[in-house]
């Protein structure tokens, strides 16, 4: 084997040992893509289910709560009821005297 012939096949075995790792390198990084991408779906997905519920509540009763509900009626402080302002509050003026 002549000189040129031995430093074509060692040029063959580092490129073909080149290709071989950017190759790995490279499925590598796609398998670490394809998980995050996974990962960001199901993260879009929780969030969605988020969303959904914030902008479309939706009521469950069940059997047993309908019987637990109690309707109660606030009534305001009596400092912000209506009509309760601070001219209200004044003696009234004495009818006219005929």
């Amino acid at each position: 084997m002549s000189k040129v012939q031995m430093l074509l096949s060692v040029k063959k075995q580092r490129l073909t040992a080149a290709a071989e790792e950017i190759f790995a390198l490279f499925e590598q990084t796609i398998a670490e893509l394809e998980e995050e991408l996974s990962l960001s779906k199901e993260e879009n997905e929780r969030l969605q289910k988020l969303l959904d519920a914030v902008l479309q509540p939706q009521l469950r009763i069940h059997r047993a709560d309908v019987q637990q509900l109690v309707v109660v009626k606030e009534e305001p402080p009596p400092d912000q009821q209506e009509g309760s302002t601070s001219l209200d509050q004044e003696d009234p003026e004495p009818p006219p005297t005929h």
